[in-house]
């Protein structure tokens, strides 16, 4: 497998960004059981294996790539290392964050001890959008089987070095799904709608990554509302790790609000004007503000 290197804006902690990007024992698209991330990724029209690392050090961090394409066809060098660096966010400079977050003592507190944490980002905007979907009022784990079921129906499995790897599918591959197909794997009525609805518009070319990229950010949450099944918490989620937005917001998400009742030692949950207020300082970074409160609640239930 061809291997190569590409630089990392520092401070970059790999170890801690995977953590996060870990979801639950049910996950089979992304493999992460050597601290390693690797997964297969659709690129043009190859089935490409791809084992991304982190290296150096938080301050001087390099990322690394190994790749193969499994149904025999080259991949150029170039796309592979761009594929490598969008995902681990290579380019993001955490430092306009970090000095807003010095000017706030909790928040200070988070930076410090979580410093070089980045997303990882979801490969394509369907994943991120569907995951999405699936995540909408049910817990992770429960959202984790619908993927899982989901990706072992519609996607494609490939078999490297010994390990059975899955292919999350692409919006065309759920052409010939219905809403009863669906049902059988336990999604509800809806979900199987927005799903199937989902995939069509995707694969109509009616909304792309790279527009969305473009757009600001009231613009990006109004083209992505537009989609049947996709509201103001979805269509957070979806900018933030599909699209790689940095001023989201998630309101009325349960672990963000926990996290900012647990970390400003509020009496009761915050509703989101309280949630808007404590984030604002933050513009226009708020995404970062939302991942670093999300991964206090991960080492906290470590530590407890």
């Amino acid at each position: 497998m061809p291997t190569a290197s590409f630089p990392i804006t520092p401070p970059y902690n790999f170890e801690l960004s995977l953590k996060f990007s870990r979801r639950s024992r049910f996950e089979i698209v992304d493999n992460t059981a050597r601290g390693h991330l690797c997964r297969i990724l659709k690129i043009n029209s190859n089935s490409v294996f791809f084992d991304i690392w982190g290296d150096g050090t938080i301050e001087n961090p390099q990322g690394r790539v190994s790749w193969v394409a499994l149904d025999r066809k080259s991949i150029n060098r170039s796309e592979a290392i761009a594929v490598a660096r969008w995902i681990l966010f290579a380019n993001l400079d955490l430092n306009p964050f970090y000095q807003r977050g010095k000017k706030s003592k909790p928040v200070g507190a988070l930076i410090d001890k979580f410093r070089g944490l980045k997303p990882i980002l979801t490969p394509t905007l369907f994943e991120a959008a569907a995951w999405a979907i699936m995540g909408q009022q049910v817990n992770l784990d429960f959202a984790s089987v619908l993927k899982k079921r989901l990706v072992e129906k519609f996607g494609k499995s490939f078999s490297h070095k010994w390990d059975n790897y899955f292919q999350f599918p692409q919006p065309e591959d759920l052409l010939g799904a219905n809403v009863g197909m669906l049902q059988k794997m336990q999604f509800s009525t809806r979900k199987a709608e927005y799903i199937i609805g989902l995939a069509q518009v995707l694969k109509d070319g009616q909304l792309q990554k790279s527009r969305l990229a473009e757009m600001n950010y009231a613009d990006a949450i109004e083209a992505l509302q537009s989609i049947r099944g996709i509201g103001l918490w979805s269509s957070n989620y979806i900018l933030m790790r599909g699209v790689g937005h940095l001023n989201c917001l998630p309101l009325g998400d349960s672990g963000l609000n926990r996290a900012i009742r647990q970390l400003y030692r509020l009496d009761s949950k915050p509703d989101n004007r309280t949630v808007e207020k404590l984030a604002e300082p933050f513009t226009p970074y708020r995404s970062l503000f939302t991942l670093y409160l999300w991964f206090s609640l991960i080492e906290g239930k470590e530590n407890s």
